[in-house]
């Protein structure tokens, strides 16, 4: 199974303060420690270990008010091949955002919090919607397939280290032959997936593939409703605030 990218909606300025206080509730939320998770997650990004949201927040406030506030985007791979090819997600994260900024030739502000779930193990990804140097920043469907191919290829660059050349060059042949079956199986109407022998200690079937899919899927529907609460409690906090300003004013 490759390791997959998947961009979520970005959050687009609107002429109020929500799609900011969207993009905070966002960050939050990768950042909230839940019973789902193993560890609690801590935000980094390419050279620390540990991010300040409350930075990140001034610089989206600070930066100008129309385009894009914030892009959202989520890596994940299967728990079983994580732990086989002795992925490191950070690591993954780091190298895949290094690769993809080269490519495009843009320094992006960005930051992540890995998500250690029971067979999800995901990163979720946010960079704002300007550059380093202030420009614009987009993501296009050009830009998700690269993502996609960068994340891939970083992924074998970590098996070759890893593990010994012998190893990585079994390893690197065995996932090659499972992209086969996998894309085989994906086209196919007449068969079902059948590994290639049951003692493969890389064979991946089409029903985990399916509940990857379907993780990441409910693990998003639950993103956005915790966010959407996180967004209400912002919001009340806001009129409070202004509230207590109006009665001192008096």
């Amino acid at each position: 199974m490759v390791a997959t990218v998947k961009v979520l909606r970005y959050i687009r300025y609107n002429g109020s303060t929500k799609p900011i206080q969207r993009a905070k509730a966002h960050i939050k939320y990768i950042e909230a420690d839940r019973e789902k998770h193993r560890e609690k997650p801590v935000l980094f990004n390419g050279k620390e270990d540990k991010v300040d949201r409350k930075e990140f927040f001034k610089r989206i406030e600070e930066q100008p008010r129309n385009g894009v506030v914030m892009h959202k985007m989520v890596l994940t791979m299967s728990e079983d091949e994580q732990i086989r090819l002795k992925i490191d997600m950070k690591e993954l994260t780091r190298d895949t955002m290094a690769s993809f900024q080269r490519k495009i030739g843009r320094r992006l502000d960005w930051g992540a919090g890995y998500h250690s779930d029971p067979n999800h193990p995901h990163v979720h990804i946010f960079f704002r919607g300007r550059s380093e140097d202030g420009r614009q920043v987009g993501i296009y469907p050009i830009h998700v397939k690269m993502l996609k191919e960068i994340a891939e290829h970083e992924k074998r660059l970590q098996v070759e280290r890893n593990f010994s050349r012998e190893e990585a060059r079994d390893i690197l042949k065995e996932l090659d032959k499972e992209r086969e079956r996998t894309y085989t199986t994906e086209y196919s109407k007449t068969q079902d997936y059948q590994p290639s022998s049951p003692s493969s200690e890389l064979g991946f079937s089409k029903n985990m593939i399916n509940t990857v899919e379907q993780l990441l899927k409910q693990s998003h529907r639950d993103m956005e409703r915790i966010q959407r609460k996180a967004w209400r409690q912002i919001e009340q906090e806001a009129e409070r605030e202004k509230s207590k300003g109006r009665g001192m004013s008096r």
